[in-house]
Order: C-alpha cells, then sequence, then structure tokens
C-alpha cells in the first residue's frame, strides 16, 4: 500500500500550493483578434482621402499596386475588407515557426513600423542581417521594389518572405496555412476579403499587401503648408513653421541636395543610391554586384521616430545622420553623382560642411514631416486580445482545449495560462472560468474582460485532482 501512496504526494502537493496562488490572465498564447462590427474604412483613409498631389502626379506614377498588362487596371486594390485581414495577419504571433513573432514585432507602430534596434532579433533569438525599414508610403517607390536591396519585385513577394526566412519567422507555407485554417476566425475573414473561406498564401500574400499599402502619410506639418500653399510653393509660414524649420526647408530642397534622392511631396525614392557610409563597400554589397553599395532610398515620412538610419542601423539619430551628410560622405569608387562635387563622377565628394545651425534647422524640417495622426491610427494598431485558455490557439475556449491541458499537465508549460511557465491546477480554473469564449465575443466595442481567478474551493481542487491524477489511476490498477 505505501508504494502505491507515494507517488500521490507531489501531486497533491501542488493542488495544495493553489489555495495560496493567484492567477493571472495574460494568456501564453497568440490572442484572437477584436475587430470593429462594422469593418474599418480603409479605402476612405487611404484611398479617397489622399490629398490630390498624392492621387495625381508624380507620386501616383510611384504607386507600386500591380496592374494587368493588357487592362492596365489595378490587381489587388485596397478593399476594407482584404486591408482588415492584413491587419490581423499583420499583428498575429502564428505567423512565425513557434508561435512568439509577429510582423510587428519588427515593424513597429510607433516608429513607423521600423524597429528602433540596428538589428531586429528573430523567432529563435538571431539578428537579421539589415535594419527594418520603416514602411509609411511604402507604397510609392520608383522601381516598385522592395527590401534594401530590391531582391523583391513585388510588395506581393515581400511580405511572404520574412515569414519563411530561417532567421526571422521560419515559417513553412504549408504549415502556416494549416495552422490558420484550424482557427475559428481565419476562414471567416477569407471569406469576406476574398468571397471564399479557403486560407492560400497567395490570399496572404495579397491582404498583407493591402494592409501595407494602406499606410499612408499625408498629415504631417510639411501637408499643411502645401495644403495651404502650392505642391510648387508650400507656404511654411502659414502653418505655423518656425524660423528654423524654414530654414532647414531651404536647406533641404536647395544647399543640403536632400530632395535631388527623396523626392516628391512624400519625400520617398525613385532609385537605390550607393551614399558614400564607407570608402568600401564590399561588406554588403547592395542591390547588384556591377554597382555595389546601392540600397533602397527610404521615404522621410516619421523619419523622426524611427531611431535607426541607414541599411545597417549605424546611425540611431537624426543629428548623426545630417552629419554625415555635412562632412561625412566617403568617396567610395560607386558614389551617387548627386553626392559628387559638381554632379561629375570626377566630382570628389559633395561635403556642404552645414555649420551648427544649419545642422539643427535640417533636423528641425525633418520633423515636420512626422505625422502622429497616422502613428497613432487605430486603423494601424494591433487588434489582438488575449483569450485565457485557448490552449490550442484556435480562437475558442473548448473541450479541445481541456484535451491540451490533460497532455500538457505536470509536463510542459503547453496549456500555460497565467504566465508561470507550466501547466497546473491553476491553469484549468482559467480554463474553467472561459469556457464556451471565442473570438466573436471580441467583435465590436465592448471587449470583453475576464475577472481575476477565485482561488479554488475545495470541490474545485477535488475536480482538478480527478482529471490529473486519472492517468496515474490507471496504470496502479494495471500493476
Amino acid at each position: 500500500m505505501s508504494q502505491r501512496r507515494v507517488p500521490l504526494l507531489p501531486a497533491l502537493l501542488a493542488l495544495t500550493v493553489l489555495n495560496g496562488v493567484a492567477a493571472s490572465l495574460r494568456a501564453d498564447s497568440p490572442g484572437v483578434p477584436a475587430l470593429p462590427a462594422t469593418t474599418a474604412n480603409y479605402r476612405k483613409y487611404a484611398v479617397d482621402d489622399l490629398p490630390q498631389y498624392f492621387k495625381a502626379g508624380a507620386i501616383a506614377s510611384m504607386n507600386n499596386t500591380p496592374r494587368d498588362p493588357v487592362t492596365n487596371a489595378l490587381i489587388n486594390d485596397i478593399s476594407n475588407a482584404g486591408a482588415t485581414l492584413g491587419r490581423v495577419l499583420f499583428y498575429d504571433e502564428r505567423l512565425s515557426h513557434n508561435d512568439g513573432l509577429s510582423c510587428s514585432s519588427c515593424h513597429r507602430q510607433a516608429n513607423d513600423f521600423s524597429d528602433p534596434s540596428p538589428k531586429s532579433t528573430g523567432f529563435e533569438g538571431g539578428h537579421t542581417r539589415r535594419h527594418s525599414m520603416g514602411l509609411s508610403n511604402a507604397a510609392y517607390y520608383g522601381p516598385k521594389s522592395f527590401f534594401w536591396d530590391q531582391r523583391a519585385a513585388t510588395l506581393e513577394q515581400q511580405v511572404l518572405m520574412p515569414i519563411q526566412d530561417p532567421v526571422e519567422m521560419g515559417t513553412n507555407l504549408t504549415q502556416l496555412t494549416a495552422e490558420l485554417s484550424a482557427t475559428k476566425f481565419y476562414p471567416s475573414l477569407f471569406q469576406n476579403a476574398f468571397g471564399s473561406p479557403e486560407v492560400t498564401s497567395d490570399k496572404i500574400s495579397k491582404a498583407l499587401s493591402q494592409f501595407v499599402r494602406s499606410m499612408v502619410s499625408y498629415q504631417s506639418k510639411f501637408d499643411q503648408a502645401v495644403k495651404l500653399g502650392s505642391l510648387s510653393n508650400p507656404n511654411y509660414a502659414a502653418a505655423g513653421y518656425t524660423a528654423q524649420e524654414q530654414l532647414g526647408a531651404q536647406l533641404f530642397h536647395g544647399e543640403g541636395r536632400c530632395s535631388s534622392c527623396h523626392v516628391t511631396a512624400a519625400q520617398v525614392g525613385d532609385a537605390p543610391r550607393n551614399i558614400g557610409l564607407d570608402a568600401d563597400s564590399s561588406a554588403d554589397l547592395g542591390v547588384a554586384s556591377t554597382s555595389i553599395g546601392q540600397f533602397k532610398t527610404p521615404s522621410l515620412r516619421n523619419v523622426e521616430v524611427r531611431a535607426g538610419y541607414t541599411h545597417d542601423g549605424r546611425f540611431t539619430s537624426l543629428e548623426q545622420v545630417v552629419a554625415f551628410y555635412s562632412s561625412g560622405i566617403q568617396d567610395n569608387p560607386f558614389l551617387d553623382l548627386r553626392l559628387r562635387d559638381n554632379f561629375l563622377a570626377t566630382g570628389q565628394p559633395y561635403r556642404p560642411n552645414f555649420d551648427a545651425t544649419e545642422q539643427a534647422a535640417l533636423v528641425a524640417f525633418l520633423k515636420t514631416l512626422t505625422d502622429q495622426s497616422f502613428l497613432n491610427n487605430e486603423l494601424f494598431s494591433d487588434p489582438f486580445e488575449d483569450l485565457p485558455g485557448d490552449f490550442n490557439n484556435d480562437g475558442e475556449v473548448d473541450s479541445a482545449d481541456l484535451a491540451v491541458w490533460k497532455t500538457a499537465f505536470g509536463a510542459t508549460a503547453g496549456a500555460d495560462a497565467d504566465g508561470d511557465n507550466d501547466s497546473d491546477g491553476q491553469d484549468f480554473l482559467v480554463w474553467q472560468q472561459n469556457l464556451g469564449r471565442s473570438w466573436e465575443d471580441f467583435v465590436g466595442a465592448n471587449i470583453p474582460t475576464a475577472a481575476a481567478v477565485p482561488e479554488p474551493s475545495a470541490a474545485a481542487i477535488l475536480a482538478i485532482a480527478a482529471i490529473a491524477l486519472a492517468p496515474l489511476h490507471r496504470r496502479l490498477k494495471r500493476s
């Protein structure tokens, strides 16, 4: 008899501890999307309400939305349901191999959808080769290609590549589509966006692309100056520009040559450039081996909040960037002509040697390109909320999650609902309290808030013990 009682002690002691444990309801899982009852209007923001200078002219000509080669009609144009699905995918940690990393992990809204760290951290702790680019006005770029080295010809190609990258997110697309299909909410979102509940990598690509293209920044102080003046002659004074900011605008469009590469009123790039970061660019060839050291020219919208600059993130402030362009450009064999004296191949690196006042003025002007409305727009925010007890991450707390808990109990953290890195009786109580809840409970403005988990009653402890110790009882019975 004593041999049968001893194995029960650790389990019973663990159950006794439950009486004094306070539970946290933060689910160690990707969570579920809390979406508005009425589909968000991305087309109004990113298409209908655009200033006229975004809708036509130089900026519009750089729009990288694919077109039909015969009819010239837009392919994968922004739709409300498509961009909504893209938003959910963008913030969903299910897109990484270990369900611990999302696109937003390296592209944060507060940082213009860039990463304040020079190199981003991947799903297993490795680091990316280059700095994470900001995404505002990603819809506009002369060559219409993506990544610093422009290896993706379209945004539709680009969005799937980090997901599959062995350092970044490490996911197999076949595995990913199966995991998303198994959730309670994705088939509905895919149905709304594409008319079919089937989850495919092509649809994932299109939805993510629609969401990223909707990230248009057009409500900065600079845009106000254009609105009060004209595209060719912004009314800086009427927009409230200080004397310092107006000097910065003058230098940006004049002696600084900044607008030679960051073109149009959206301050986007028209081509990749070698900017003379180093005299020798062999450490990173960039776009092509025939023109070493060329990298994609990013938009300068919201550049103030990125906290990391250039393809390798070597500069951490705008002051450092401006100082480099003022006097630090290196004589690289492939240096862009815009950064040589007299724009000639034989010219020396262009170094205007701005004084402290002029450098501060340039920084001040660059800060007028910050669009706080964009940076705080709920259209682009994280929609996910925790659903405690959803151990299989399908968007519903049900009997399937209890099966996960039974398997994980005392062995792994596979049913850890309270963040203590194990699966125990307290996690069962979380499941019990949330049984029947699903992602649909989060639709609309009234997001449910689960109450604190009560301390377990004697009946609850006995129920947990019965479930947890059943396998042990069966083994003893057979012995």
